[in-house]
């Protein structure tokens, strides 16, 4: 038996299916952020244990540089701070879309509890 699904409740519906796809992205992107954070912090931790005069090497793709440790631990501690902005603002951003979210699922919920859908 097929339901008639109003069409501003489809609109809604997909407006959700919408939100529900970005907000998967922005998870996602999230969990790469926090991952790659979590390496440059480990690198830059390791790196200021060594001597200011220790031989440094840094990988471009396939081919290693030989660099000098002051202006790796810089480059790494500004990655570091962009990184920590960039998770700060995805994370703000997937809690407020968090919130929408599930305005959102309360909204269709109600509207088709007073058209006596429901949906498979």
């Amino acid at each position: 038996m097929a339901q008639n699904i109003p069409p501003a409740l489809e609109q809604e519906l997909q407006k959700f299916d919408t939100m529900r796809r970005n907000h998967e992205n922005l998870a996602t992107l999230s969990q790469a952020l926090q991952s790659e954070l979590t390496e440059v912090t480990g690198t830059l931790e390791e790196l200021n244990k060594q001597a200011d005069d220790v031989v440094t090497y840094k990988a471009v793709g396939q081919v290693m540089f030989k660099v000098d440790k002051p202006s790796l631990a810089a480059e790494l501690d500004d990655r570091q701070k962009t990184l920590e902005l960039r998770l700060a603002s995805t994370k703000k951003q997937l809690e407020s879309l968090t919130g929408k979210l599930q305005e959102l699922q309360n909204k269709i919920q109600l509207e088709l509890s007073k058209q006596n859908l429901r949906l498979q």
